[in-house]
């Protein structure tokens, strides 16, 4: 079979480098219109969930991995100047560009055809030169948008506004901070993905500067600096589709659904869907039955994924657009950690039990197709 992959994020490297193990190895090329060097971003979360999904493809990607990985098992939250603590599952997070030079330097000793830096052929090219298109180029996948009516995409901007930075430390765990301005709150989402690097997703309605947000969370900071890489204020991208397969084009990852970053999931949810998407094509007897089981088997991880994701984005925006915190400034700290690790009340911890495993609790009910 011959496959085009129309992005060369985690879930179109993964997905190649999948495919080319899974035997007889697939003829596959992708198209990344980025170069290598133009990587954005800092760590992303990746649970064990998603290193076992990887070790069980392609074991020795997750060994090239695995020392790269930064683990913590606390969530803290800062906010009026004191500091709470609580055990949490066990996580990992590693740089993004990290992750994908790891799965770029598998697709090379794979055999995986890369154009790095070079767009893909248009949708009709593709289409009619490979015997697979796999769109996994993004929220904002052109090879989608392409056939959008054949897929029925829906998308929608959710709040809260959010700014993707880094800082010169490493925190000590998750970590939420709150912090209070005239102009209202600041909320940032903080973990480390390196020995003196982390993760820092701020939320402000008044979207403040870079300068203004090291002045709010000087103290959590303790000296070190916020960083930027191509960061800027947005909302979030919700992304929905009908269906994830038109004739022989297939949505990956972004490119088929997101699901909120204030859960966590999107990492775990690409390289999910890369080795459902291999393991359907490895055991079906024809290409259309192959999608469907693909569709079939990861729509109802995906879905409630996307459910809790736009529980927390709600909670989440709440704190952040309303001057007393939503109602919680005067709640107690221990009521208010309560309240975050549940999005008050909007998610259960068997939600966030299920998700981390990429599971679906039992008795869940998700749409039908």
């Amino acid at each position: 079979m011959r496959i085009a992959v129309t992005g060369g994020g985690p879930a179109g490297l993964a997905f190649a480098a999948f495919a080319r193990l899974a035997g007889p190895p697939d003829e596959v090329t992708v198209w990344e219109r980025r170069r290598a060097e133009d990587t954005y971003g800092f760590g992303v979360i990746l649970p064990p969930a998603a290193l076992d999904t990887l070790r069980r493809a392609d074991p020795r990607a997750a060994d090239a991995l695995a020392p790269h990985l930064a683990e913590f098992d606390a969530i803290t939250v800062h906010r009026h100047g004191r500091s709470l603590t609580t055990p949490a599952p066990h996580l990992g997070a590693v740089s993004r560009r990290t992750l994908l030079r790891i799965l770029r330097q598998r697709c090379a000793e794979l055999g995986v055809r890369l154009h790095q830096g070079d767009p893909a052929p248009g949708t009709a090219a593709l289409t009619a030169r490979f015997d697979l298109v796999v769109a996994a180029d993004g929220a904002r996948s052109a090879t989608r948008a392409a056939l959008a009516g054949e897929f029925g995409t829906t998308t929608e901007r959710i709040a809260p506004d959010y700014i993707w930075l880094g800082a010169e430390r490493a925190f000590g765990g998750l970590s939420f901070v709150v912090a209070d301005s005239p102009r209202g709150p600041a909320v940032a989402h903080a973990y480390p993905y390196g020995p003196d690097r982390s993760t820092v997703l701020v939320e402000a309605a008044h979207r403040p500067d870079t300068r203004e947000l090291d002045r709010l969370f000087a103290e959590p900071l303790a000296g070190a600096r916020l960083l930027k890489n191509r960061s800027r204020w947005s909302r979030f991208l919700q992304v929905r589709n009908r269906t994830w397969s038109s004739g022989n084009v297939v949505l990956l990852g972004d490119a088929a659904h997101t699901a909120h970053y204030s859960i966590g999931s999107g990492t775990r949810l690409a390289l999910d869907d890369a080795h459902a998407l291999v393991t359907a094509l490895r055991s079906e007897p024809s290409l259309g039955a192959a999608l469907a089981a693909y569709e079939a088997a990861r729509r109802p991880a995906v879905e409630h994924t996307q459910r809790i994701g736009l529980a927390s984005a709600a909670w989440f925006a709440g704190l952040a657009d309303s001057g007393d915190g939503g109602g919680a400034s005067g709640m107690p700290p221990e009521r208010f950690l309560v309240d975050l690790l549940t999005r008050g009340g909007r998610i259960s911890m068997r939600d966030l039990a299920a998700d981390a495993t990429g599971a679906v609790p039992a008795g869940t009910v998700v749409s039908s197709r």
